[in-house]
């Protein structure tokens, strides 16, 4: 895999993250006036995102060729 892969998995993890706390507090706001909305189930789904995105990010290897691997060449 490339590296900027890798990079933007996790970046995109971050944001998900990042933009579920700045969007749980907005519609916390609405919540007073409001006390229909739950966002229990959005917290939930957008932190299970953002972190899945960021642990896949982390666990993929690069494909970086060893000493060994050109020596026949």
């Amino acid at each position: 895999m490339k590296p900027w892969i890798k990079a933007g998995l996790i970046t995109a993890g971050i944001i998900v993250l990042i933009s579920t706390f700045l969007i749980g507090q907005q519609v916390e706001k609405l919540a007073v006036q409001r006390e229909s909305l739950n966002v229990d189930s959005l917290y939930i789904v957008s932190v299970l995102l953002g972190a899945s995105l960021i642990a896949i990010g982390l666990r993929i290897k690069s494909n970086k060729p060893s000493a060994t691997d050109n020596s026949a060449k």
